[in-house]
């Protein structure tokens, strides 16, 4: 991105991808939004993060074209896909877990 440094994309998806890890490890309940949230939390921190380390390296117009580039972006939409993916799946782990599923045991552990 230009005017942002070469690190402000990956810090910005390193900080969605440990926000995203944090809320979906601290799901419990078995609410249908989580898919939503966790692609919400992705794209907002994709697109404001990166903002935020042009704003520190490089000033307000670099930050604002940063925030613009990077809200356009096609990635930020893969990304925040991917998010639903991740919170669809964590949904089903958690709703599975509440109905009694527990681990998959090997054939030696099963009772004979």
């Amino acid at each position: 991105m230009a005017g942002a440094g070469p690190l402000a994309e990956p810090v910005g998806v390193a900080v969605a991808a440990g926000a995203i890890a944090l809320r979906i490890a601290r799901s419990t309940s078995r609410s249908v939004l989580l898919p939503v949230e966790t692609a919400l939390l992705g794209a907002v921190l994709v697109i404001l993060v990166p903002a935020l380390v042009a704003l520190l390296d490089g000033g307000a117009g670099a930050a604002f074209l940063v925030l613009g580039e990077s809200s356009t972006s096609p990635f930020t939409l893969a990304d925040a896909l991917l998010a639903a993916v991740a919170g669809l799946i964590a949904l089903v782990v958690v709703r599975a877990k509440a109905a009694g599923a527990g681990r998959p045991r090997w054939p030696w552990e099963r009772e004979p």
